[in-house]
């Protein structure tokens, strides 16, 4: 029995260390944080799996400009950070390449396709099952789309066998949203898309679960990690050195520190995003989570309240910018005009593990044998969270991967 470290404690690692207790190792889990917190906890709450493409495409390529200019774009990028975001950049322009983004788009939909399975077999362990909502969500579209555009994204769609409905301004507010401005054009129904009612809930769920199968918990920071002559890993734990037969990095953003260690550097960055919490309305008229695509977020009707989670920032600064977060309480009010307008509780900004190509990476690190990494999942943590867990658990236990994981490979870069 072999004694196995995953260092992370949200999404990704609670799900690992869930799968390699199934497989009879001893699981140690650490975190410099409370389980559950960063992106896990704040993220939008979809299990989407539309998002067969990467975000690094021509499209995305040709907006930039564009979303750079608006000042309440869901795009920004700090010019301070220009010399340290460039060699970033520079790979994001070419993995955006038509030729490239077709390759990772098959890579992409390798997994997309298979999540909502894989959490099929997590809601079956009746773990999380009362916080899963199978009720679909919404793309609203506040202008009419250019028509080759559109007829690119559909065929994409079909060609992976992503159920949608397309509906009119009408349709829409008569079905779901009967208090949405009537200005926007139309919209696309995903029937197949689930979420959940409280994101940090589900991942304290399945990481008490693995506390009850036998894992231990330290909550310290990862102060060194070491390859010892022996093939084991000798990490420093706060104050306390131990040794591990294998170990897995799935920190999140904090992942490309611990790997650069071990020597292998990895181009993560951080892309923040924003989150504010609306307070419950007494009469809940918005019956699906919605995603404006013009304005680059979500509304999600949560158990607690209505969630505006959305925004990009590239090189951000060490301290959030909360206009990012009023911005989306903003087009709230300006979408919902005659919703009372619900009172702000809180809100929340963290990093996302972005890779320029948008593909995470999962796969043992080449110059350290029985380390792992699980990171780089950038919008699709929560998306892709139980398959990863299955994924790496089966990597680090030598067997035969269920998806083929060579597009996810450390050392692609």
């Amino acid at each position: 029995m072999e004694d196995i470290l995953v260092i992370g404690a949200g999404i990704i690692g609670s799900n690992a260390a869930l799968n390699l207790l199934s497989k009879g190792y001893r699981v140690h889990i650490v975190d410099s944080e409370e389980p559950g917190l960063g992106c896990s906890f704040g993220n939008a709450g979809l299990i989407a799996i539309d998002h067969v493409a990467p975000l690094a495409s021509p499209d995305t390529l040709s907006g930039i400009p564009r979303m750079l200019l608006q000042s309440d774009s869901p795009l920004k990028l700090h010019k301070k950070s220009l010399p340290r975001m460039a060699p970033w950049m520079i790979e994001f322009v070419s993995q955006a390449r038509p030729s490239s983004f077709r390759r990772n788009t098959v890579s992409l939909a390798s997994v997309i396709t298979v999540a909502a399975q894989a959490w099929q077999r997590l809601l079956e362990k009746q773990i999380v099952s009362d916080l899963f909502r199978d009720i679909g969500s919404l793309y609203v579209f506040e202008k009419p789309v250019n028509a080759d555009a559109e007829r690119k994204q559909l065929e994409l769609l079909d060609a992976y066998g992503v159920h949608y409905e397309n509906l009119s301004a009408a349709q829409v507010r008569e079905r779901y949203l009967p208090t949405l401005t009537s200005a926007i054009s139309h919209a696309r129904y995903f029937s197949g898309m689930a979420s959940v009612t409280n994101p940090r809930d589900v991942v304290m769920r399945i990481f008490d679960a693995a506390r009850t199968a036998g894992a231990k918990f330290t909550k310290a920071p990862v102060l060194d990690i070491q390859m010892l002559p022996d093939q084991r890993i000798s990490v420093r734990l706060g104050e306390n050195k131990l040794v591990f037969d294998k170990v897995l990095i799935a920190a999140g953003a904090k992942s490309s520190v611990l790997t650069e260690r071990l020597g292998l550097r990895v181009p993560l960055t951080h892309e923040r995003g924003y989150h504010v919490q609306l307070a419950k309305p007494s009469g809940q008229s918005i019956k699906v989570p919605v995603s404006f695509v013009e304005r680059g977020f979500t509304c999600n009707p949560m158990r607690d309240g209505i969630r505006l989670a959305g925004t990009v920032e590239l090189g951000p600064p060490k301290e959030p910018d909360w206009r990012r977060a009023e911005i989306l309480a903003k087009q709230f009010g300006e979408l919902f005009p005659s919703e009372q307008a619900p009172e702000m509780e809180s809100r929340w900004y963290g990093d996302r593990p972005t890779l320029p190509d948008y593909l995470p990476m999962i796969d043992e690190v080449p110059c350290a044998q029985n380390v792992f990494v699980a990171t780089g999942h950038q919008h699709l943590g929560l998306t892709l969270g139980p398959l990863t867990g299955e994924l790496v658990s089966q990597l680090m236990a030598r067997e035969s991967t269920s998806v083929d994981l060579h597009p996810f490979r450390a050392d692609r870069f």
